[in-house]
Order: structure tokens, then C-alpha cells, then sequence
């Protein structure tokens, strides 16, 4: 039996397979999360996503609020978390794509995709 795959599979396919461009010059940028701060650092970005490293453990927890000195306020969601490391998702608005451009501009890329 053949599977249906619909177009919001497609983008999150196509997300993980984007490039991830590591940033030399991490940047800074601040997680809430259930009513608290997280300070931590931007290690990579990807179309729709990044990595981040917060100087605290981030609680099991679904959605977010990033904000960026420069892009602005992010809503997303946690996709995966491992002690400070964060991985996130979110909506390509417009603050998001800022911070994406910001980056993009000075990363690198890595040899992986996007997880």
C-alpha cells in the first residue's frame, strides 16, 4: 500500500536536506520557555531552523519565543534537545528570515544537512 505524503511532509523533508551553515561568529540570542529566560548562542542556522547552545538545561517543552538584537521576536517549536544544545523549527516570517539572511552572510557550510 503506497503511502500519502502532503505537502507539509514535503517541506520538512526538504528542510532537513537544506544546508546548514555554521557561523563563525556565534550569535547571541535569548529562548523563553514556559515563563523563563534562556541567554545562549546561535551555533548554526538552516532554512527553517538552527542550533542553539544555552547556558542552561531547557525543560521538555513544545513552542518558544526567540529573540534576536537585530531580527526581532521568533515563535517556534523545540524539535529536539540534548542538556544545552536546542534544536528548533520555525515559520519563515519575516524576522525569521532576517535572522536567517544575517546569518547566511557569514556561515559556512557545513558537510551535513540539516537533522
Amino acid at each position: 500500500m503506497r503511502s500519502k505524503v502532503g505537502p507539509e511532509h514535503l517541506r520538512d523533508f526538504e528542510r532537513r536536506r537544506s544546508l546548514r551553515f555554521v557561523l563563525p561568529r556565534q550569535e547571541d540570542i535569548v529562548l523563553f520557555a514556559e515563563g523563563t529566560q534562556y541567554n545562549g548562542k546561535l551555533e548554526d542556522v538552516s532554512i527553517g531552523g538552527a542550533k542553539l547552545r544555552l547556558t542552561g538545561d531547557l525543560p521538555a517543552s513544545g513552542t518558544f519565543r526567540l529573540e534576536h538584537e537585530t531580527a526581532g521576536v521568533i515563535e517556534g517549536t523545540c524539535m529536539w534537545h540534548d542538556g544545552q544544545c536546542v534544536g528548533v523549527s520555525f515559520p519563515l516570517t519575516d524576522p525569521a528570515l532576517t535572522l536567517i539572511s544575517l546569518c547566511l552572510r557569514q556561515g559556512v557550510p557545513s558537510s551535513t544537512n540539516a537533522a
